[in-house]
């Protein structure tokens, strides 16, 4: 049964062989194909390698463009990525900054807070406690408002 199958391959394969034509048209471009050159194109002799896209011929003048497009390709890729970690960088230094700034003016917000609840435990006349509570009140919204809770430290 092995055998059979291995036959039926191996003759399978010689079927299902393609030829390919290698032509220069008339514009001197190269062309391959499953069929013979048409008319008006010079047919041309495959090499070794039948499915090599550099031409053999050219001195190696081909290979030498395409490392060099490959350079230039790969020069552009590595300016790129330096320049989105350079703006990354910058945006994580700007937020650095924000998160700095926020944090201090929460600082300044609690030491108001902490004034304003001690002169409150200090026995104030009714008038003057009445406006520390207000402010006092309106410095805690503040602190929500700015999510201080998420600056203070442990």
């Amino acid at each position: 049964m092995k055998n059979l199958f291995l036959l039926s391959l191996l003759l399978g394969a010689d079927l299902c062989s393609a030829e390919v034509f290698k032509c220069r048209s008339a514009d001197g471009s190269v062309v391959y194909g499953q069929q013979p050159c048409p008319p008006g194109s010079q047919p041309l002799e495959m090499s070794s390698h039948p499915f090599s896209v550099i031409e053999q011929n050219d001195g190696g003048q081909a290979a030498k463009r395409y490392r060099e497009q490959l350079r230039q390709w790969s020069d552009k890729q590595d300016k790129s990525r330096q320049a989105d970690a350079k703006f990354e960088r910058r945006e994580r230094a700007a937020q650095r900054k924000k998160w700095l700034a926020e944090r201090e003016h929460c600082r300044r917000l609690d030491a108001k807070r902490a004034s304003l609840d001690a002169s409150l435990r200090g026995g104030q006349p009714l008038r003057e406690a009445e406006r520390a509570k207000a402010r006092l009140a309106k410095v805690e919204d503040q602190m929500l408002d700015r999510a201080c809770h998420l600056y203070k430290e442990d």
